[in-house]
């Protein structure tokens, strides 16, 4: 064989493995981080610099705010909001959602009022990738308007 042949032939190999290695390497799904905010339509560079996860009763709204990473069709988000009472958790609310599309981006929830306003008191709200379990927050609402 002459010694160009050799050549494209090893250029070709490589270019083969690099296509295959980049084909097989498939980015997992995230969770990059979760944020609360009264605010739906704050940027993760506001969201990255309130960490005051203090809300009152009256708030017109609070939101979960999940900065996600590679998702796809097959995956699954499940939301569980809990209500600290006594040393204990007693879960107030679920969401589960299911992307339409692979992507990256933000999923937004809400957190539902009781009677148009949110029960004062210590919160947790913990986030589920795929059934594991990933990222939660605590938060407080007080009482005060």
């Amino acid at each position: 064989m002459k010694k160009i042949n050799i050549i494209i032939l090893i250029i070709c190999t490589i270019i083969l493995i690099i296509v295959s290695i980049t084909t097989v390497i498939k980015k997992r799904p995230d969770l990059e981080n979760i944020y609360l905010s009264s605010d739906r339509d704050s940027s993760f560079d506001q969201l990255k610099q309130n960490n005051n996860y203090y809300f009152d009763s009256q708030n017109l709204d609070i939101y979960l705010i999940i900065e996600v990473k590679h998702l796809t069709t097959e995956d699954e988000i499940k939301v569980q909001w809990e209500k600290i009472e006594n040393s204990s958790c007693k879960i107030i609310q679920k969401n589960i959602v299911n992307p339409e599309q692979k992507g990256s981006g933000k999923i937004i929830i809400s957190l539902v009022k009781k009677n148009d306003m949110y029960p004062p008191g210590n919160y947790n709200v913990r986030i589920y990738l795929n059934g594991g379990s990933k990222i939660s927050k605590k938060f407080y609402i007080s009482d005060k308007i």
